[in-house]
């Protein structure tokens, strides 16, 4: 059934104020592509206040090179003014437009990079606890663009599809055993989701999206072929999708650039720890040929013990 979620409340795109759990987290991300130029990256600021941290993390990819850059700044006293809490000496993100218009600024001594990203679809909730690292989350397709600038002077004009999501509430990587996520930028319409393993429960979430609105997705089957390097990252994956109105989609994602258009994540907890590969990807819809790109993730908790 065609869900209609044009309808949405702005002042979710500032921050919340937290509850008392420890891992409550609320965090801004933003990915983006362009296939012309393979220039494409993602980012995200998540704000930990019960721990008094700040998470700022940003890849860019471009030449066959990585730029990447993860800080923890300690965070004193917590303010819901997001011009204070969203940046940092290098990276930082101004919201122009609630819920339709965002930019990003990235500087370092190589280079500087600015992409504004404006909404092109529907934003679309997820609902209410419908994964156990959220409470709320909500996704948008975006249009971008903006300039990668060398410090050598040489500039490149960026334009492309995007995604962005944001996310409140209690969050913990390591109670789940895998994840599989994604999202999937074509010309007249995209697909984000999540598929969770915890246990022996398994909860999906995901949309997909046009100018008309949201659809909720009712299956999803997910192929991963893995690298031969030491992580065993993923190469190749494979996505069948059903959505809520009986409409099929065979999408395959492919690295845009093998090696260097990704990265991995990991973290301990006792008995063993949790990885993260995120790849920025090209991806193609093998039922009409059509070329997209857009982003595959995968999580899963390795036991030690």
């Amino acid at each position: 059934m065609k869900e209609h979620v044009n309808v949405y409340n702005k002042s979710d795109d500032y921050l919340h104020q937290p509850d008392s759990s420890l891992k409550w987290r609320e965090s801004y991300y933003f990915d983006w592509a362009d296939l012309t130029n393979e220039i494409s990256g993602f980012s995200t600021i998540g704000i930990v206040p019960n721990e008094n941290r700040r998470e700022f993390v940003f890849f860019l990819f471009y030449d066959n090179k990585r730029e990447a850059y993860y800080r923890e700044p300690p965070l004193q006293n917590f303010t819901e003014d997001i011009n204070i809490m969203l940046q940092e000496k290098r990276l930082s993100y101004k919201l122009i437009k609630p819920m339709k218009e965002w930019e990003i600024l990235y500087k370092c001594p190589k280079l500087s990079f600015v992409i504004r990203f404006e909404s092109r679809f529907p934003t679309c909730y997820f609902g209410k606890d419908t994964s156990a690292s959220w409470h709320q989350h909500f996704e948008t397709s975006g249009l971008i663009s903006g300039e990668l600038k060398f410090k050598n002077g040489e500039i490149r004009k960026i334009q492309g599809y995007g995604q962005r999501d944001k996310s409140w509430g209690y969050r913990d990587w390591h109670q789940f055993d895998h994840w599989h996520h994604a999202n999937f930028q074509f010309k007249k319409w995209s697909c984000a989701f999540r598929k969770d393993y915890q246990k022996n429960k398994v909860d999906l979430s995901g949309r997909m999206v046009t100018k008309k609105g949201c659809i909720a997705l009712s299956e999803l089957d997910v192929e991963v072929i893995l690298d031969q390097d030491k992580f065993k990252s993923p190469l190749l994956a494979k996505y069948h999708i059903t959505n809520g109105e009986g409409n099929s989609f065979n999408i395959e994602a492919r690295p845009i650039c093998r090696g260097v258009s990704g990265f991995r994540f990991a973290r301990e907890f006792p008995g063993g720890y949790t990885e993260m590969f995120d790849q920025m990807v090209i991806m193609k819809n093998l039922d009409t040929g059509e070329i997209g790109s857009g982003i595959a993730e995968l999580l899963r908790s390795v036991k030690s013990e």
